[in-house]
């Protein structure tokens, strides 16, 4: 019999008899292909449940009816079955998932195992469905990117590009737990690389943020050694003792007395620590520029004398006696060269310590040596 190239339909041919056979199978054959849908791929047995139009893809090892038929199409009349071989090509619509597989010519292959290449897709969800807004969303617990190595004709580097469209923009990388913002990365708002962090999502506060500008980084608060401040300082660092240095400040520089440390108040300087290859100055800010009503100090003699020098030791080190003073008898004389109130406690109940800045006492004891040395002076002049 002949049949067409390419979907092997019966010819009928001139002076053939009972034409309308040749022409029936002609259609079987049409119905069959046209829009090919299966109910089932790869089945090896017929099913038992059968209705006329039902189409299925037989599997490689078929049984009963099927077999010997591997590979191709069956196609159920409501008496018996057709079998056609497929071409390379040919397509065919899998209801039972919804998927499309196409014949190479060997072997049925899903369509979307074949694709080596996609470009301008509206959305690609994996694992889950993306949307307008998320054009690509991707559902699983693990996602991994590789370098094209060298011996596969790559560079062996690996770079993830981020672009926003203008400065006053957002590109950034958001972390979330069930979908409440933790924290953020990026370039937000600005062209300064930002850490955000929230308890909430919904109040952020920097933790990092490194200047476009400059390259300076700012944190507002650096806790070394623990997870959580312990105090209501913006720096702390733990000193457990494994090394025998807390914190190095190295001068490479060849500056004479260049500042180590620099400290602001108001936006002006107020002191600094300097180092020198002979040692360290401690300096407050002492600019006459800066004072004013200024006064000779007056009854030094007097104040210190009340002064009441005593040798104790701490607590903490009850086995080391120092020399020093009580901070609240301090307080009395010279108050500046104390901060806190005698006998203070926090919220818990535990002590508020006082401090002394035996600095504040040194103008104090300078003018109370200048009058014994006036006295002196006085005493040998009547001699």
């Amino acid at each position: 019999m002949t049949e067409t190239p390419n979907l092997g339909l019966p010819v009928i041919v001139a002076q053939q008899a009972m034409k309308h056979i040749t022409h029936y199978e002609a259609l079987a054959r049409l119905d069959a292909l046209v829009q090919a849908a299966v109910l089932q791929i790869n089945i090896n047995a017929p099913p038992a449940s059968l209705q006329a139009g039902d189409r299925y893809l037989i599997g490689a090892t078929p049984t009963g009816d099927f077999a010997g038929q591997a590979g191709k199409l069956a196609s159920y009349d409501g008496a018996s079955w057709r079998y056609i071989s497929p071409k390379a090509g040919w397509f065919i619509f899998n209801r039972a998932d919804s998927s499309f597989s196409v014949f190479d010519g060997t072997s049925w292959k899903r369509i979307s195992d074949t694709f080596t290449q996609l470009q301008n897709l509206n959305g690609l969800g994996i694992g889950t469905t993306s949307d307008s807004y998320n054009r690509m969303a991707v559902k699983a617990n693990a996602v991994l990117f590789a370098a094209l190595a060298s011996s596969e004709n790559g560079s062996g580097d690996l770079r993830f590009t981020l672009n926003k469209e203008a400065t006053a923009k957002t590109v950034s990388q958001l972390y979330q737990t069930n979908w409440s913002g933790r924290a953020e990365t990026g370039l937000m708002g600005d062209d300064n690389w930002r850490l955000k962090v929230s308890a909430d999502g919904a109040s952020w506060r920097d933790a990092l943020v490194a200047s476009a500008a400059t390259g300076a980084v700012r944190i507002d608060t650096l806790v070394s050694g623990r997870s959580t401040p312990a105090n209501a300082g913006r720096f702390e660092c733990d000193f457990d003792g494994t090394t025998t240095t807390a914190c190095v400040l190295s001068d490479t520089s060849t500056a004479p007395s260049p500042s180590a440390l620099t400290f602001r108040k108001g936006g002006a300087v107020v002191g600094a620590i300097r180092l020198a290859a002979t040692g360290v100055t401690y300096l407050t800010t002492s600019d006459y520029r800066l004072k004013q009503d200024v006064q000779p100090l007056s009854d030094s003699l007097s104040r210190f004398m009340k002064l009441k020098p005593c040798r104790f030791a701490f607590r903490a080190a009850p086995e080391q006696r120092v020399d020093g003073f009580l901070a609240h008898e301090v307080a009395d004389i010279v108050p500046e060269a104390v901060s806190g109130a005698r006998d203070a406690v926090d919220a818990e109940g535990h002590i508020s310590s006082q401090a002394l800045d035996a600095s504040k006492l040194i103008p104090l004891l300078v003018a109370a040596v200048q009058a014994l040395v006036q006295r002196i002076e006085q005493i040998e002049a009547r001699a």
